[in-house]
């Protein structure tokens, strides 16, 4: 069993922004991780699971509750504070952990490794197999993502459920069932934009990217 019993279809993560408001699982370009501690290592003393390598800046996703932004409703930020966590490229990550390239084929299938997030390829963008790091997150402000505008795609509905399974899973050692949770945000048709680009987080410059 793979995709579709254990996370979603490659074909249900991605998708162009389309909203007026953020909504954890948003992806961003140009996000700053350099204040994160990192190891020097070896490929003889690589860490089993985790990858310590430095990041400077690169691609985030936003893992913040949408619900504890819904004052956007209003065209007004909730608070200036946003969670964010690197997507590496899964290549990378594999070269530089031990026990994590043994568990590649089990990740890509099931998604079932705690510390990592599977991304599929996002054409145009990320060309290439991805992880969100779960256990690396840094705060960056509100005001950082829309200045310069930095969203790139955002997850679908059954991609956005599935982080929150992921994220309780990670942070709470808790095993939830995805159908408990329900597919899309209590507004969300609300926030559907009517013209590009969606929002100020959104290049009106930029290329609108289908998966």
């Amino acid at each position: 069993m793979g995709p579709g019993e254990h996370r979603p279809f490659d074909e249900q993560y991605w998708t162009r922004p389309w909203s007026t408001a953020l909504f954890a699982g948003d992806l961003f370009e140009g996000v700053p991780f350099g204040e994160q501690p990192t190891i020097i290592y070896t490929a003889e003393d690589a860490p089993p699971r985790h990858f310590l390598g430095e990041i400077v800046f690169g691609y985030g996703l936003l893992i913040t509750p949408t619900c504890d932004m819904t004052d956007q409703l209003m065209d007004r930020v909730a608070h200036p504070y946003r969670t964010i966590v690197p997507v590496l490229p899964l290549e990378l990550v594999l070269r530089e952990t031990g026990a994590l390239a043994e568990s590649a084929n089990l990740l890509r299938s099931r998604d079932a490794i705690r510390p990592y997030m599977y991304m599929p390829p996002l054409a145009g963008v990320i060309d290439e197999e991805a992880v969100a790091c779960l256990f690396r997150p840094a705060l960056v402000s509100d005001a950082l993502l829309s200045e310069p505008p930095r969203r790139v795609a955002q997850l679908q509905p059954e991609a956005r459920r599935h982080l929150k399974v992921k994220l309780a899973a990670y942070w709470s050692r808790v095993a939830i069932d995805p159908t408990e949770l329900p597919l899309t945000e209590r507004g969300e048709k609300e926030l559907r934009a009517r013209a590009w680009p969606p929002s100020r987080y959104d290049d009106p410059a930029r290329p609108a990217v289908d998966r």
